[in-house]
C-alpha cells in the first residue's frame, strides 16, 4: 500500500509558475546575448551537461557574462515583474499545509525571485533551495552567483538527505516537477509527478510515475496522498 505523504517537493519554473520562458534564457536575451544554437550561452550549458565544467564554473562564467552587461537588481526585477504563480498554486500550497504535510522548493531558479513570486505563501514552505544572486551593496551590480547543489542530480540528493534527516521513507515523498532537470529525481525513490511537461521524457514511466495536464494546479489536491 502507498504510504501517506510526509513531504511534497516542488520544482518552481513552469511547475508553480505560469510558463513564460526559462529565467536564465530571459536574462541572457535581455542583456543582448545570443541564445541560439552555436551561441556562447548554448555551448556553456552543453559543457556543463556533458561534465566538461562544474556547476560552480558555469555560475562563474555566467556571472562574468552578466557583469559585462552591468546586470543589476533593477534589471532582475524588470525581467521577473510578470512572473506569477499558476492558477490554483496558492490554493494547493495552503491545502497541503492544512494537512500537516511539509513542503520544499528545489529549483534551478533564483532564491530571491522565488520568494518574490511566492509572496506571503513563502511562510508555508519549510525550505527553498535554489541559486542565489549576490549584489554589491553600493551600486546593486551583480557580484557573484552562488550555485545551488540541488539541481539536476542534486534534486535526488536533496530528497535522500531529507529522508535521512527526517526518517521518511522515499515513497512518503512526492516530487512535482515538469522539465528535463527534474529527470534525476526518481533515483531518490520518491514518487514523481510531471505537471504540464516541458522538454522531458513524459513516456518514461521510470522517470515520471504520473503525468498531469492541467490549467489549475489545485486539481492535484486528490493526488497528494
Amino acid at each position: 500500500m502507498r504510504r501517506k505523504t510526509k513531504a511534497v517537493i516542488f520544482d518552481f519554473d513552469g511547475t508553480l509558475t505560469e510558463k513564460n520562458g526559462n529565467l536564465w534564457k530571459k536574462i541572457w536575451k535581455f542583456l543582448g546575448h545570443d541564445i541560439g544554437e552555436g551561441s556562447y550561452y548554448v555551448s556553456l550549458y552543453k559543457k556543463f551537461i556533458d561534465g566538461q565544467i562544474s556547476h560552480r564554473q558555469w555560475c562563474e562564467l555566467t556571472c562574468e557574462a552578466f557583469q559585462e552587461k552591468n546586470f543589476n537588481k533593477k534589471i532582475l526585477d524588470k525581467i521577473t515583474d510578470n512572473m506569477t504563480l499558476i492558477n490554483g498554486a496558492e490554493e494547493l500550497i495552503k491545502y497541503i499545509h492544512s494537512q500537516g504535510i511539509e513542503m520544499h522548493i528545489v529549483s534551478g531558479n533564483i532564491v530571491s525571485v522565488i520568494e518574490k513570486v511566492l509572496g506571503e505563501n513563502k511562510k508555508y514552505l519549510c525550505e527553498i533551495r535554489a541559486n542565489e544572486f549576490v549584489f554589491d551593496e553600493n551600486d546593486d551590480l551583480l557580484s557573484e552567483i552562488v550555485g545551488t547543489e540541488y539541481d539536476h542530480i542534486g534534486k535526488a540528493i536533496y530528497i535522500k538527505e531529507l529522508c535521512q534527516k527526517k526518517g521518511f521513507q522515499p515513497e512518503e515523498v512526492l516530487f512535482v516537477g515538469n522539465s528535463m532537470n527534474d529527470e534525476w529525481v526518481y533515483q531518490s525513490g520518491a514518487r514523481t509527478f510531471c505537471v504540464n511537461p516541458d522538454e522531458t521524457k513524459v513516456d518514461n514511466a521510470k522517470i515520471w510515475n504520473k503525468v498531469v495536464f492541467t490549467d489549475n494546479l489545485f486539481d492535484l489536491k486528490e493526488e497528494i496522498f
